[in-house]
C-alpha cells in the first residue's frame, strides 16, 4: 500500500471553503481504481494547519490518478485556498489494526467481582 501525506497551511478565512473543496476532491478520488481512502486532519493547536493522507493499493494506481484531468482540476481549486504545501510519499510497511470495542469490552461480571480470584 502507498500513502501520500500532504502537509499544508490554509489561508486565513478559507478553512470552510478548503474543507468543502477537499471533500469534493476526495469523493472524486475515491472512485478511481486502487483508491483505499483519504483522511483530512486539522491541527489541534493550529487550525490553519492540515494534513491530508491518501492510501492507494499501488504506486501505479496513484500515478494514474495523479496524471488525471480530475486531479489537475481539483488541485488547482485547492491551491487557491492554501499558502503552502509539502507532499511526502510513503510505502506502508506494517499496519496493526486495533480490535473492535466489543472484542475488548470486559465481561459484565469478572471473576474478581464474583468474589473468586482467577487460578
Amino acid at each position: 500500500m502507498i500513502r501520500t501525506a500532504l502537509d499544508m497551511r490554509v489561508r486565513e478565512g478559507c478553512t470552510n471553503a478548503f474543507e468543502r473543496t477537499w471533500r469534493d476532491a476526495a469523493e472524486v478520488a475515491s472512485r478511481y481504481p486502487g483508491s483505499i481512502g483519504q483522511t483530512m486532519l486539522r491541527g489541534a493547536e493550529d487550525p490553519l494547519r492540515y494534513t491530508i493522507t491518501a492510501d492507494w493499493e499501488t504506486a501505479e494506481h496513484l500515478a494514474r490518478y495523479q496524471h488525471s484531468e480530475d486531479r489537475q482540476a481539483l488541485s488547482a481549486a485547492l491551491d487557491q485556498l492554501r499558502d503552502s504545501a509539502t507532499k511526502t510519499l510513503f510505502e506502508v510497511v506494517a499496519h496493526i489494526a486495533s480490535p473492535s470495542p466489543s472484542e475488548t469490552a470486559p465481561s459484565e461480571t469478572s471473576p474478581t467481582e464474583k468474589g473468586t480470584a482467577p487460578r
